[in-house]
């Protein structure tokens, strides 16, 4: 297991852990059992209903083909579908304990994703060699997709936590406390998440209040509040106008 260090906006690095191989391979077992496994039930279900047709039935068989297409589409969106809906993990990943993040320390956006997936057969020409080499071989421990798409993927110790996104549901009664905070970009405030599953992992609190202090001076707030409980109300905040747009 390695661990690699990611720099951010406010020039301090948040540190992550990459998983083992075997991890990675597991998960990938994983997701491709649950596509076999579709590919079976659809493929059984289909037979029992297209046997024993004639000629007069072929308009009947096409319309049973276009649907037979329409529902082996899962198959191809797999991994694109849930490491979008379930920020940045297949159910293999899940349950493996590893997510796509991007190289900034936040979600991935969409179209990084979508660069994952549409490379995804480079690596698993030649019975997945290229994969693999780049996979160990590579400082970040990326694949050929992770490489074009800026992501990688690193282990979720505590996964309520990690698999937060920066957005939320606030109480309707919540009072913002920094307006401020509406000068920092998106990704600052991935980052700023980022620091946050960092210190619930870690107990790095020592990251927590350097980017606490950046922030401030950043921001010109001079009223004072413990670090890590700072940047959870900037969290907050930032929801709440931004909501408010």
């Amino acid at each position: 297991m390695e661990k690699i260090k990611i720099p951010t906006s406010f020039n301090i690095e948040l540190e992550f852990e990459t998983p083992e191989f075997f991890r990675r391979y597991f998960a990938w077992l994983i997701d491709f059992f649950i596509i076999v496994s579709y590919i079976i039930i659809v493929y059984n279900l289909f037979n029992k209903f297209s046997v024993h047709h004639t000629d007069a039935d072929m308009p009947y068989l096409y319309n049973m083909s276009a649907i037979q297409l329409l529902l082996f589409v899962p198959v191809f969106v797999y991994h694109l579908f849930f490491e979008i809906v379930m920020n940045g993990q297949s159910i293999g990943k899940k349950i493996t304990g590893i997510k796509v993040i991007s190289e900034n320390g936040g979600s991935p956006a969409v179209h990084q994703y979508l660069i994952r997936w549409l490379t995804r057969p480079f690596d698993l020409v030649f019975f997945g060699l290229p994969g693999l080499l780049t996979v160990v071989l590579s400082k970040k421990n990326q694949r050929l997709g992770d490489m074009a798409a800026g992501t990688l993927v690193i282990r979720t110790k505590i996964q309520t936590d990690i698999n937060d996104t920066v957005f939320f549901q606030l109480n309707d009664d919540y009072k913002p406390r920094y307006a401020a905070v509406m000068r920092l970009s998106d990704r600052d405030m991935n980052t700023i998440k980022g620091v946050l599953n960092n210190h619930s992992k870690y107990n790095n609190f020592d990251v927590a209040t350097r980017i606490s202090e950046k922030v401030r001076t950043v921001l010109s707030i001079n009223e004072y509040q413990e670090p890590v409980e700072f940047l959870e109300t900037l969290l907050k905040d930032y929801n709440y106008y931004s909501n408010q747009q």
